[in-house]
């Protein structure tokens, strides 16, 4: 089995798969078998879209189907997501102590004056609300410029999403017969540790090579590079022993950027 991947914590799996956080690990395959079909190369048009939402569909189900990757990730979601809950939990209580005081005062907008219009004296209950106020809106200013600064890291550190449809490259072999077994962890064995960000491995369909006069069953991977530059030096360097062929995931060599 190949590595688990990290866990993108902006993406919920559970709403990936559409099935609840207490769901079983046979109804997490079965949500992961159903939903994959819906993205699978093999099924739809690799777009770089389709491509990113099946990758998402595999680190899924390597987290999840890990019980100590599974739990990691559980812990990590709740934190989440009890964070989320204090943080709109403390707005209501400050929009509540806002519409009271509105209330209070009544429709007057503006500096507040007595009923002689002089200006009136505020009370030490409005002074506690209106520090209330201001640190709630600096805590939660901090939160934002804490989310933009590591959403800017993550910009910085990672290629586009839709670049990783470049960088795939699909290999094809033999597998009946004196064929070979291949899984992922051979295909990345064949490579420099380092050099492989993913692979897929897709259903196995019987096809027609050249040199045979019947179809035979091939096995097919997708082979996601951690550069273009890798990618295209495995391309140039074609099939190599047991692989019988080795070519552009999109179809087509992708454009030099």
């Amino acid at each position: 089995m190949a590595p688990v991947g990290e866990a993108d914590m902006s993406v919920d799996y559970y709403e990936l798969l559409s099935i609840p956080a207490t769901a079983s690990e046979s109804e997490i395959r079965r949500a992961y078998r159903k939903t994959s079909l819906l993205y699978h190369p093999d099924k739809v048009k690799p777009t770089p879209e389709n491509l990113e939402k099946f990758q998402l569909l595999q680190t899924a189900i390597n987290i999840l189907s890990d019980a100590a990757e599974k739990l990691k990730y559980d812990q990590t979601r709740e934190a989440k997501q009890r964070r989320q809950a204090e943080t709109a939990a403390l707005e209501s209580r400050r929009r509540k102590m806002k519409e009271d005081l509105e209330k209070r005062e009544g429709p007057t907008t503006g500096m507040a004056f007595g009923v002689s219009g002089t200006k009136r004296t505020w009370s030490d209950r409005e002074l506690e609300i209106k520090r209330i106020a201001e640190e709630n809106r600096k805590r939660r200013e901090a939160v934002v410029q804490q989310k933009t600064q590591e959403a800017q890291a993550r910009a910085e550190a990672e290629e586009r999403p839709s670049e990783s449809i470049d960088r795939s490259v699909k290999v094809r072999w033999v597998k009946e017969a004196e064929g070979l077994d291949i899984d992922q962890d051979a295909l990345e064995e064949n490579f420099p540790a380092g050099d492989v960000e993913n692979v897929l491995v897709l259903k196995d369909k019987k096809r027609r090579i050249e040199g045979r006069d019947k179809k035979v069953m091939l096995g097919t991977a997708v082979i996601v590079f951690k550069s273009l530059a890798i990618a295209k030096k495995v391309v140039a360097q074609g099939p190599w022993e047991g692989i019988e062929s080795v070519g552009w995931a999109a179809e087509k060599e992708p454009d030099a950027t």
